[in-house]
């Protein structure tokens, strides 16, 4: 199959591998691009958390473009969302990394029974755990709003942003002249991108048999109308599993 992948052309690069594994033609319209915020990591780590959060990878990537010397930090846990984030989280040398299942708010569940398991029995005297949360822009604060109800004391530093990939009609058309078979989406901000692109360059036509798979149902929520038929969200928010329903397996 002939598959659009709307990743960061580094990530996509690797989903490119993955599909080609597959036996399926990869597609590379990235939609975003990262710009990392140096200034910002260095401030950030100025701050002693008592743990670091991450909810992508893109977050390790900004520590490691911005030159900082990590070994003071390296021994402080670091929770991430998923295998990836996490992986690369090690790999950046973090010695101890703690890897959530799901989204932003089952990574923060995870921090709370981590750090504050039982906040009613500690002593009011107890000082709050300390979380320091390395963020983009734009995101959808799942994990800082589930956190905000926890017996957490949580900072947040952006340092990166992920900005639109400018794509002029012509060359989208020259990617997609042959109606890809499906389009991976794997956030609401690159869904939301993707379709405006579709309506102002008149795309439709050439995407009225390919399938839409979403990472979640907050990102299928933002597939039109008319192309909700052929849409459908995976059951656990990974790359992994969006592969599985590309291939036929279950989804929602």
């Amino acid at each position: 199959m002939r598959v659009v992948v709307t990743r960061p052309m580094r990530s996509g690069q690797k989903t490119a591998t993955l599909l080609r594994e597959r036996g399926h033609e990869p597609i590379l319209l990235p939609l975003t691009g990262a710009v990392h915020k140096a200034q910002a990591a260095r401030e950030a780590l100025t701050r002693k958390p008592d743990a670091l959060a991450v909810t992508s990878a893109e977050a390790i990537r900004a520590l490691d473009t911005s030159r900082i010397d990590l070994s003071d930090h390296l021994d402080r846990p670091v929770f991430a969302v998923g295998a990836a984030t996490a992986q690369a989280a090690r790999e950046c040398g973090f010695k101890t990394v703690i890897t959530g299942e799901g989204d932003g708010a089952a990574l923060a569940h995870l921090v709370k029974t981590t750090l504050a398991p039982d906040t009613q029995a500690s002593s009011a005297k107890s000082p709050a755990a300390h979380v320091l949360y390395l963020a983009g822009r734009p995101r959808e604060g799942g994990f800082e709003n589930m956190l905000a109800q926890r017996s957490i004391t949580l900072d947040i530093a952006e340092i990166y942003e992920m900005q639109p990939v400018l794509w002029e009609g012509p060359a989208l058309r020259t990617l997609i002249d042959i109606p890809p078979d499906a389009v991976l989406l794997y956030s609401r901000e690159t869904a939301r991108i993707f379709f405006d692109l579709v309506q102002s360059h008149d795309l439709a036509p050439l995407l009225h048999t390919s399938r839409f798979i979403c990472i979640s149902e907050k990102v299928l929520d933002v597939v039109p109308t008319p192309h909700r038929s052929r849409a459908c969200a995976s059951a656990t928010p990974s790359e992994h599993a969006m592969l599985q329903l590309l291939d036929g397996g279950a989804g929602t």
